[in-house]
């Protein structure tokens, strides 16, 4: 038989998603079926008036078609969650419609629910407000130059600043970070500001919820990447059981972590449905999506760099300055690659968080790595200029053969070859030292590159595995698809461990009732189920005890002992990673090419060399494809994206630019793909999020090389392009 793995397997929903049949949240439909529209704030700070809400909700209900108006005036009492839910996770506070005060533009204030959407919609449009508004801080400036007022709804609503100590769950993850010695050495120097602005997620698929109740079972179709943690968070704000709340997400339209955690509409919507005691549809609108689901928060980062004459690291800093709202906490961890990436005696890192009037941020694709590898990918760039050491050869000089924090060894690291291998494709030897050098029918042309780097990581996951008389084996889990092939690679993994063909195995997903897995993020699924699928598919070898490798063969089987059936139907438990064995990391380098049209303003990527080491390649089709969508997220993030608003009001102005087709640069993705068993029994760590990271500081190094400018503020727009600068380089 034919190994799976390995193999260019094409996606098994794909022909389903191009010909349109394949089924999202808001695809659902059920018998009896009402919408719902959002109504929300206008203002940052302030509360409205209850004379102004009952009037408001009166005007909406007297609207053709309107059900019922939920708002704070007649919303039932919802629980706080657990502490152990919202401490290090940006989970709310508060729960929604829980008071009349306004933390934030586009916060929740009521919910309408009618008979069709342009019912819902019109009656939604009646309810305006009256507020008592109140001064709004929007910056972390704002917060960090005055005092903190005192804390509301007994640590509900927090103000001020504060210096989380560790990443999420992950304790070893220290966002406050100080080694060696407490003095910064004598040495070479470089030390810039860097900032990026709020980043939205912009997935293709609107988040879109579905709620009915049966007697007491909640039932939700959501557009969701962690159906566990929303049935406990949703179950929590309802004071509920668990078992009484299933989450269904069979397919997930692009999310970028913005669908990684319950949101407020979610909850509203399954109160909206019980009190209608019908089914309700809940279809975020796309500027709804920029105050409701999250976004990547802004940050100021201040980087320095000591080395000596031969380019050996002496020092490292990195502080940064980043913001959350004041109902949830989150800390965009930029500082954390800086604690491992490069060897240096000397180490500081820190994160001060802000609580703002904003929407609550989250966690968006490569969270912390991707803003923090452009500071320091660009200031290694600064500092192998200043040393007169080519880039490659700076990284080369400083990579760790351990993790400094713990002094752990890796449990596969082959960054060095990465580098190597993508200077050697990429024809980096050819590169002129002197920015300004390139020319091409009269554009300037620079060559930049950037390391990468993400955390390899697993955590404990179940799988069940169910075989049919017909001779079909289905393994679940409840993950789920969020685009990037899950249930493609399980198959694949599921077929070669139990020695059966590709087409006899089929992987479920997207249910909460299936074993509990964890959220699809923190590219961590195909480690984490994916050893759940290959714990399964050896039991289930050893269940049947005796070799087969065709459906005939296995169908012929069960026909012959029916009781097999039952014996290969069975759930197991895969847990975590060796908490005390090597650290498991992945890495790559990235090199690209820009064009720069100096007279309009315009930078173009129009080539890019990747080689990454991600452990084993089960599909490389899809692991190209991961690692494409990747680097052009980085692309918008480097040149295009920043959430445009008013800096008075917080309120949305202008478009939010995403890169397109024409933007594609030409690609040449490669891996080293070296099994890591040290992580998992697959030998694989996750593709999703490395794909991003040093992207923006390779297209920023790029941009420098070909004008001599060195810009240190994303997005890199027209206007910095064409502002006119001072430099050595400039002809």
């Amino acid at each position: 038989m034919t190994a799976a793995i390995g193999r260019p397997v094409d996606r098994v929903e794909g022909r389903e998603k191009v010909t349109g049949a394949a089924g999202y949240a808001a695809d659902t439909v059920i018998d009896g079926m009402v919408h719902a529209v959002l109504v929300q704030s206008t203002i940052a700070k302030g509360r409205v008036t209850a004379e102004s809400m009952a009037a408001a909700a009166a005007a909406a209900e007297q609207a053709p078609g309107v059900l019922f108006v939920l708002t704070p005036l007649n919303c039932p009492p919802l629980h706080v969650l657990p502490v152990d839910m919202t401490w290090d996770l940006p989970l709310e506070r508060r729960p929604p419609l829980s008071d009349l005060t306004v933390q934030h533009v586009g916060q929740h204030l009521a919910l309408v629910v009618a008979g069709s959407l342009e019912e819902a919609t019109h009656a939604a449009s009646l309810m305006t407000f009256d507020y008592d508004t109140a001064p709004a801080q929007l910056t972390a400036a704002d917060v960090l130059g005055a005092p903190a007022p005192a804390d509301e709804k007994g640590g509900q609503i927090r103000y001020g600043s504060y210096q989380p100590d560790h990443f999420v769950k992950l304790d070893e993850e220290k966002l406050q970070d100080s080694r060696g010695p407490a003095e910064e050495p004598d040495g070479i120097r470089v030390a810039s500001r860097f900032r990026t602005p709020i980043n939205a997620h912009y997935p293709i698929e609107l988040s879109a919820t579905v709620a009915y109740w049966e007697a007491d079972m909640l039932t939700v179709h959501d557009s969701t990447r962690w159906i566990t943690g929303e049935r406990r968070a949703l179950a929590a704000y309802l004071g509920i059981a668990e078992d009484r709340v299933r989450i269904l997400s069979p397919l997930v339209g692009g999310a970028f972590g913005s669908k990684s955690f319950l949101w407020m509409h979610v909850v509203l919507c399954a109160v909206a449905a019980r009190a209608v005691a019908r089914p309700v549809k809940l279809v975020l609108t796309r500027t709804q999506m920029f105050s409701s689901t999250g976004h990547r928060p802004r940050t100021e980062q201040q980087v320095a760099l000591v080395a000596d004459t031969d380019g050996a690291l002496l020092s490292t800093e990195q502080h940064t300055i980043t913001e959350t709202s004041t109902v949830a906490h989150f800390c965009e961890p930029v500082g954390l690659t800086a604690r491992f990436l490069y060897r240096s005696p000397r180490m500081s890192v820190s994160h001060t968080v802000a609580r703002i009037n904003a929407p609550t941020p989250c966690f968006m694709r490569g969270p912390g790595e991707a803003p923090g590898m452009f500071a320091l990918e660009v200031a290694m760039d600064e500092l192998a200029e200043a040393t007169g050491t080519d880039p490659v050869a700076l990284r080369l000089r400083n990579d760790s053969a351990r993790d400094q924090p713990s002094g752990r060894a890796w449990s596969g690291k082959h960054f060095r070859e990465c580098l190597l291998d993508g200077a050697e494709r990429f024809g980096w030897s050819q590169r002129p030292a002197v920015p300004r050098s390139l020319r091409r029918d009269g554009i300037q042309v620079g060559w930049g590159m950037a390391a990468a780097s993400y955390p390899g990581r697993r955590m404990p996951s179940g799988c069940r595995v169910v075989t049919t008389p017909d001779g079909q084996i289905r393994f679940a889990a409840a993950t789920h698809e969020i685009g990037t092939g899950v249930r493609t690679v399980m198959a694949q993994i599921g077929a070669d461990v139990t020695g059966m063909p590709l087409e006899a195995v089929i992987f479920e997903s997207g249910d909460s009732l299936f074993p509990d897995a964890p959220y699809s993020g923190a590219s961590q699924t195909t480690a984490t189920v994916g050893s759940a699928v290959a714990l399964a598919g050896r039991q289930w070898r050893q269940r049947l005890g005796t070799a087969v490798t065709s459906v005939s063969e296995l169908r012929e089987l069960l026909r012959a002992a029916p009781e097999l059936c039952e014996r290969l139907c069975f759930t197991v438990t895969s847990g975590g990673p060796d908490e005390t064995g090597p650290l498991s990391q992945s890495f790559g380098a990235y090199f690209c090419e820009v064009e720069v049209d100096e007279e309009i303003g315009r930078a173009s990527v129009t080539r890019w060399t990747a080689v990454l080491d991600c452990g084993r390649v089960l599909n490389p089709k899809l692991a190209a494809n991961q690692v494409m969508g990747g680097i052009t997220f980085g692309l918008g993030m480097a040149l295009l994206e920043q959430v445009p608003y008013d800096a008075r009001t917080g309120q949305l102005i202008g478009e939010y630019y995403l890169p397109t087709h024409a933007d594609r640069p030409e690609f040449d993705i490669s891996f080293i793909d070296v099994p890591d068993y040290g992580l998992d029994p697959v030998g694989v760590r996750g593709i999703g999020e490395i794909g991003i990271c040093g992207v923006p500081a390779a297209i920023a190094n790029a941009v420098y090389h070909a004008t001599g400018k060195r810009l240190r503020d994303l997005p890199i727009t027209l206007e910095s392009l064409l502002e006119p600068f001072a430099s050595e380089y400039t002809s």
